[in-house]
């Protein structure tokens, strides 16, 4: 199940439900241009981290049919930007997925605005948003990452995740009861008779 499932679903209702036209005025053209939905990919893996860039958690499934690794990039032991690695895989007929990797860096003014740094989603339809801030200086950060519960009402739902530096295994990220996030899972949220409507939670950060 990937959340593009639940956008595809959604867009399907338009033509029986009579409110969802005014929700989502875009949803079938934006839609469209994703109705591909890869399959699972036999080994995700993220690039290993180095001195620059450090890996903290992945993030399965996306709307893209994918997978994400979100990090840090640091300089010394600043943290210069959250990072973004998306990973996506696309085949043509009678070849195998092809694995194309994109990169998005996020500085802290980007966490701190009003809209946040969109971790997953569709243009003018975010799924999973991170906002927040570092420290001065950038050695810890608060963050809190939202999730689309309702794709019919426009829903969402938060928790509250952070950044820190331990002397043994360096950078992570903890969730609330302060264990180490290393796998974020998108579970969906299902309704009797309706189906997919939303993100039921983020398995390992809303714990």
């Amino acid at each position: 199940m990937i959340i593009g499932k639940l956008i595809r679903y959604l867009t399907a209702l338009v033509g029986v439900a009579v409110l969802l036209p005014a929700i989502f005025p875009n949803m079938a053209a934006i839609a469209a241009e994703h109705l591909a939905a890869a399959t699972d990919p036999p080994n995700q893996a993220c690039t290993r981290s180095t001195r620059s860039i450090r890996q903290l958690a992945m993030i399965d499934h996306t709307s893209d049919g994918g997978f994400q690794c979100l990090g840090v990039s640091v300089e010394g032991d600043t943290v210069k930007a959250i990072r973004l690695e998306r990973h996506v895989f696309a085949s043509a007929v009678g070849q195998p997925a092809a694995e194309q990797i994109k990169i998005v860096e996020f500085p802290a003014t980007i966490l701190d605005s009003l809209r946040g740094a969109v971790i997953d989603g569709i243009p003018g339809h975010d799924a999973i948003v991170l906002r927040g801030h570092f420290s001065a200086p950038p050695d810890k950060g608060e963050f809190e990452i939202s999730y689309l519960y309702n794709g019919l009402t426009g829903e969402y739902h938060r928790c509250q995740i952070e950044l820190d530096r331990t002397p043994n295994t360096g950078w992570r990220l903890v969730n609330r009861l302060d264990q180490t996030i290393s796998l974020i899972m998108v579970k969906l949220r299902q309704i009797p008779v309706i189906g997919t409507v939303g993100i039921d939670n983020l398995e390992g950060a809303c714990t």
